[in-house]
């Protein structure tokens, strides 16, 4: 249990690959604030963390767009649980529609939340973290964040954002000891995919234990050596063209 009393917040824990990285971060011994929109899903996973594996967890829910929900579930997870100790920055969405067809709406709803997000909760956070001299932050971008394709200028305009966030934040936090890396997934058998691609071949997709997996290691004082750099974990499948 290399997370023993280590505090982590987790945005969109509530299913997933969230989901799946709140519970073995509590398997390392991490107490684990959930946060999402869905305040049923969160409560879900925070009593299996504690009725499952006698752990320590607490529900919330917010909007990552907003910095009063942002703040106010960063203070209550410092109130509850204690200083933060790991950001996990994987609340995301994605469109999936040419770029002459984006509204501007849907477009600023993309950034909203996939930048705008990582950026309120890393600026919640990463105060009690330089105090203490001492933290990990850890933001899912995506393969799209790596290249570019068809269809998905707003969502891969937004993950290429993620990687340069982390690795800026990262430089600039290395004198405190914090550590900020970005994990770009591949293709991952979720609900959101399920409801992006229902048709799409499936054959060598990820799955989120997979992804946790890569998190929560990433989380690890075995690690310390990674910072500010980016992780592809990308297994044998491919992104997803439609």
């Amino acid at each position: 249990m290399d997370l023993k009393n280590k505090v982590a917040f987790v945005t969109g824990g509530g299913r997933g690959i969230g989901r799946e990285t709140c519970i073995l971060l509590a398997k390392q011994g991490a107490k684990v604030a959930v946060f999402s929109r869905s305040l049923t899903e969160t409560m879900e996973v925070a009593a299996y963390i504690r009725e499952e594996l006698a752990g320590e967890a607490i529900a919330l829910s917010g909007d990552v767009r907003s910095e009063n929900d942002v703040n106010n579930a960063v203070q209550e997870t410092v109130d509850k649980l204690g200083s933060i100790d790991i950001l996990i920055n994987n609340a995301g969405v994605m469109l999936l529609k040419p770029f002459d067809e984006t509204t501007v709406e849907e477009w600023d709803f993309v950034q909203e939340i996939n930048t705008r997000g990582v950026f309120l909760c890393a600026k919640a956070v990463v105060p009690q973290m330089k105090e203490k001299r001492n933290g990990v932050i850890i933001n899912l971008s995506s393969i799209w964040g790596t290249k570019g394709g068809p269809d998905r200028s707003a969502y891969i305009t937004s993950k290429w954002a993620v990687i340069g966030f982390s690795k800026a934040l990262g430089e600039e936090l290395k004198p405190f000891n914090v550590r900020v890396n970005a994990v770009c997934p591949g293709p991952v058998d979720t609900k959101m995919m399920e409801d992006i691609a229902p048709d799409a071949n499936k054959d060598n997709w990820l799955h989120p234990i997979d992804m946790a997996t890569v998190i929560v290691d990433l989380c690890l004082p075995k690690m310390k050596a990674v910072s500010a750099t980016v992780i592809e974990a990308f297994g044998n499948g491919r992104p997803v063209n439609l």
